[in-house]
């Protein structure tokens, strides 16, 4: 018994341990994104600041994997959103088949980082993902390819991998 609750009080106070963690407008029916999602709110200060934003914002993200997006994209928000005006559900899809544990979290961070953006672009009381990003990448629009990408979601990758790749990673319990 005191084997235990000494295995029990050490599991709790190490940091190196991922423990379930539960959000309220960042979500998914899949346990391993689920992980993906907690292990990268413990590993990276950047991905932690891109769920306490999502978090802060009257809106849902549901994310769910997915075999292949076109354009050999890894993710992907797609561009219409549910629920209600006054609370969005936005859907972000990854490919975490194909892709390593950092780089699926790096992924989901820099999908994050375009709900913010489309969520903070749209007018207040209705988010607008594709005209959000016909502003923020006109470009888009004129060349009518409606795969969009801006350089705060490239950076967010970026630094996301950079941390992940200089913290511990977790040991599952």
């Amino acid at each position: 018994m005191a084997g235990w609750i000494a295995l029990t009080l050490w599991m709790s106070a190490n940091s190196n341990v991922v423990q379930p963690t539960r959000f309220d407008h960042v979500r998914s029916a899949e346990a391993e994104i689920r992980n993906l999602i907690a292990e990268g709110y413990t590993r990276s200060a950047t991905f932690r600041e891109l769920v306490d934003a999502v978090e802060d914002r009257p809106c849902i993200v549901y994310v769910s994997t997915v075999v292949k997006l076109s354009q050999g994209m890894r993710g992907a928000l797609l561009h219409w959103t549910g629920g209600l005006d006054e609370l969005p559900v936005l859907r972000v899809l990854v490919t975490t088949n194909k892709l390593a544990r950092d780089e699926a979290i790096s992924v989901i961070a820099h999908e994050l980082q375009h709900v913010l953006e489309a969520v903070t672009a749209s007018p207040a009381g209705r988010v607008q993902v594709v005209a959000a990003f016909d502003r923020l990448a006109p470009t888009a629009r004129a060349r009518d390819v409606r795969k969009y990408e801006t350089d705060a979601a490239v950076a967010v990758t970026m630094k996301v991998g950079e941390e992940l790749r200089r913290a511990a990673r977790p040991r599952t319990p």
